[in-house]
């Protein structure tokens, strides 16, 4: 906990590098102060080949998904999505297609979220 799952459209691929945006969107979440250990942010890049805007328009999109455990107020959810969308922002290089760069947080279920923890051999 947390998880953030950034999707993102093949058309934007060549507008950022992955390694550089999975930083940076972990950077903001470590940054906030709201999660810990550090160990339990785990940020996952994923491409989605197929997709459509109502307009028929080639846009492309990077939208962060941060899931968390509820308890925490709109403020510090509505901080984490403006200071993710920010960072997001900044990577993204030039390119034809407009891009819509968006951030949500949702709530987990405290009480019926499970994790284990393997130790390393």
């Amino acid at each position: 906990m947390p998880h953030l799952r950034i999707e993102y459209s093949e058309n934007m691929a060549s507008r950022f590098d992955g390694v550089s945006l999975a930083q940076a969107a972990c950077d903001v979440l470590l940054s906030s102060g709201v999660f810990n250990p550090p160990d339990s942010i785990k940020v996952r890049l994923i491409p989605v080949q197929h997709f459509c805007v109502g307009s028929g328009a080639e846009h492309g999109f990077v939208h962060a998904e941060l899931a968390m455990l509820s308890g925490r107020d709109k403020p510090t959810k509505q901080g984490l999505t403006e200071a993710l969308v920010l960072a997001m922002s900044s990577l993204i290089g030039p390119g034809r297609q407009i891009v819509q760069i968006t951030a949500d947080a949702r709530d987990m279920d405290r009480e019926v979220y499970a994790k284990r923890l393997l130790p390393a051999t």
